[in-house]
């Protein structure tokens, strides 16, 4: 079995998932298509990328993410870096045929978003954006209903990304807060609901959007809310509001697409089941055998993704971003996309999608 050696470039939150799903890799796909050995850690703070390298033994911590990407010896480049930092890290990544394992959103405008699609062209290794929703059972199982034409077509979809870090204006400001590193609600989850919703329902084209900040006072500060309102290339309608200050909620992603004959309703904070409405039962009498139907997905993944730890066990934010990076795992190791996973090319429309909600 092939053994490919991962940098894990970025030692925050996201980073110390990533290297979660590589560790834990063997439960939740089956067989593992690849041996994978973290090599590198990187994070500016020494300190940091030394306590996340404990995490992956054998790891080294550097505090240069381009010296982990020069080495000869590196397989993969793991992007989980602060948006500003993704431009020239994807840039070295394709320049050394590296495959790339990346973080959304890819990065921070159309401009530098147009130059890395520029440079695909001439790009041989196997890219994936992580857009880990996608990968909760629940949501491939939607995606399949709706290619089956289980609710008809698309007529109307509403969601919501709501979040409730940033309700404190006073709260001391970070790069995330900040339009010029990439910070911003759209940016940050408002990216997996766009991708999302255009995924189940899209292709998403015309849009409205209106937004505001908590300190509108910072001109340099991104938007803390943002409605948009779409138009698709079907003609369809819907609304899509990213908010991170929204009191009440913790991590509350709802979508549900209605069709011309029935209904998907997907809710993040309970993957376990995808809601589906038959419109075609009969309505009468005493409301017939209509009503939503609440389908326990569970771990119920087909293929080489197991059902660890039981298929009707609870499943956690966690599971996706395994199975993300099984999935990428197995276009690595068959040196090309054959499940249709979002590679850099997604990623660079999803950003385009971004950039015209705030243009």
């Amino acid at each position: 079995m092939k053994t490919f050696n991962v940098a894990i470039l970025g030692g925050g939150f996201i980073g110390k998932m990533h290297v979660y799903a590589i560790q834990t890799l063997p439960f939740y796909s089956s067989p593992t298509p690849a041996e994978v050995k973290i090599r590198y850690v990187v994070n500016s703070r020494p300190e940091t990328a030394a306590m996340v390298a404990k995490l992956a033994p054998g790891a080294m911590p550097l505090t240069d993410f381009r010296e982990a990407i020069q080495d000869p010896e590196i397989d993969i480049v793991n992007i989980c870096l602060p948006n500003d930092l993704h431009f020239p890290a994807l840039k070295m990544a394709i320049a050394t045929q590296k495959h790339i394992y990346c973080e959304k959103p890819v990065v921070l405008n159309a401009q530098e978003a147009e130059e890395i699609e520029s440079l695909l062209t001439d790009y041989h290794g196997v890219s994936h954006v992580v857009f880990h929703i996608r990968f909760f059972a629940s949501a491939m199982y939607a995606k399949e209903l709706i290619k089956a034409g289980k609710i008809g077509k698309v007529v109307e979809f509403r969601g919501h990304y709501l979040q409730n870090s940033h309700v404190d204006p006073n709260r001391p400001t970070r790069w995330k807060n900040l339009r010029a590193n990439g910070g911003g609600a759209l940016m940050d989850i408002g990216s997996h609901l766009i991708d999302f919703a255009d995924w189940l329902a899209g292709p998403l084209t015309e849009v409205s959007a209106f937004s505001r900040s908590m300190v509108p006072e910072n001109v340099e500060r991104a938007e803390d809310s943002i409605v948009t309102i779409w138009k698709t290339a079907h003609r369809a309608v819907g609304t899509l509001h990213i908010s991170k200050a929204a009191h009440g909620t913790e991590n509350d992603m709802l979508l549900e697409i209605y069709g011309t004959q029935g209904a998907i309703r997907f809710n993040l904070e309970n993957p376990h089941f995808l809601e589906y409405f038959d419109g075609q039962k009969p309505t009468s009498p005493f409301g017939g055998e209509s009503g939503w139907t609440r389908i326990p997905v569970g771990n119920r993944y087909p293929g080489s993704d197991t059902d660890f730890p039981a298929t009707k066990s609870g499943i956690g934010w966690s599971r996706a971003h395994c199975t993300s990076f099984a999935h990428f795992l197995w276009n690595v190791v068959a040196g090309q996309n054959l499940d249709g996973s979002p590679d850099l090319a997604r990623g660079i429309y999803v950003q385009k999608l971004l950039e015209r909600c705030r243009s």
